[in-house]
């Protein structure tokens, strides 16, 4: 194989890589590093590595044009670099004039709603956690505000990218 480019997103940073396979081994280049690897697909979902000379397993999720990837118990969201891309993860957005939708970043189960109608949060707090890929993930907020809706309740199956709560904005007298 001769070497290959990569622009994408891991965790909304834009980054380049380069790989090849070279005499059964997989070499990739980001950033002035250099990982030498073996690679050897063990599932449909599951890959494992001899980094260094030690075993890792990645779990990758293919969601639309997210990959969601676990790896020693960190998880990346990758995707095709798009030029005023969000950083996925992050996935408050505006939703009404007044408020924001905070949405899944990955398919899961939710395990845990921190929050209530009327509760005020603050920028990171935790709100909801996900279950996804053997993995609890936390969904924060990135605005302080006011939890005006809860769109989900504990045990329901949420895909990428639905609305979980809605975040109104703190009125500037508060």
């Amino acid at each position: 194989m001769s070497l290959r480019e990569f622009d994408f997103l891991v965790d909304g940073e834009p980054r380049r890589i380069s790989a090849e396979v070279r005499d059964g081994s997989l070499v990739v280049r980001e950033a002035g590093r250099v990982l030498e690897t073996e690679a050897r697909w063990i599932a449909p979902n599951e890959i494992r590595f001899r980094v260094e000379g030690r075993p890792v397993k990645a779990w990758l999720v293919r969601d639309g044009e997210r990959t969601y990837v676990a790896v020693d118990g960190r998880e990346f969201v990758v995707a095709e670099f798009q030029p005023g891309s969000v950083r996925p993860g992050e996935a408050d957005e505006k939703g009404a004039e007044t408020g924001w939708r905070v949405k899944a970043p990955m398919p899961g189960k939710v395990t845990k709603i921190a929050v209530a109608a009327g509760d005020e949060v603050h920028k990171n707090q935790t709100l909801i956690i996900v279950e996804a890929m053997k993995m609890e993930n936390e969904i924060k907020t990135a605005v302080d505000g006011i939890v005006a809706k809860v769109h989900v309740a504990v045990g329901d199956r949420v895909d990428a990218e639905r609305p979980l709560i809605e975040i109104a904005k703190k009125s500037s007298s508060s």
